[in-house]
């Protein structure tokens, strides 16, 4: 799969550096401690921006999938499962699940990231979870 990345935004940038290092990182609300997802400039339903990105545990359960057989572009090896994944933090997020055939996926199913290489960056996806929590 030849995905590519596209250039990070000042609000996104330390999102996908993380990534690069193998670490999932979301927002969490320095004055609530709430967590969300995607990245806004105000904690959602705030003026706050008293917000950082800190490091997650990467344990998440698939909330809803597809099985994809028509690619978006080139891109993209079909077919491929894109899900939306509740991490443990309380935060939904879209992905792929990879090492999983479609007839494994379900919902409910624990997944753990992993960290897959495209020109550019490296993208956050999840698999499904050993029986063993994942080493930091």
């Amino acid at each position: 799969m030849r995905r590519l990345m596209t250039e990070p935004s000042d609000l996104t940038a330390p999102f996908w550096t993380a990534a690069a290092e193998h670490r999932l990182v979301i927002p969490r609300c320095n004055r609530t401690g709430v967590y969300f997802f995607p990245p806004e400039r105000c904690v959602p339903g705030s003026d706050n921006t008293d917000w950082e990105y800190v490091e997650c545990s990467g344990r998440a359960t698939v909330y809803t999938y597809s099985v994809v057989h028509r690619p978006v572009s080139a891109d993209f090896e079909v077919p491929y499962i894109l899900a939306v994944v509740d991490l443990e933090e309380g935060v939904a997020m879209m992905t792929n699940v990879v090492s999983c055939r479609s007839d494994e996926i379900g919902v409910g199913l624990p997944v753990e990231v992993k960290f897959t290489e495209v020109v550019g960056g490296c993208l956050p996806v999840f698999a499904p979870a050993r029986s063993e929590p994942p080493k930091h």
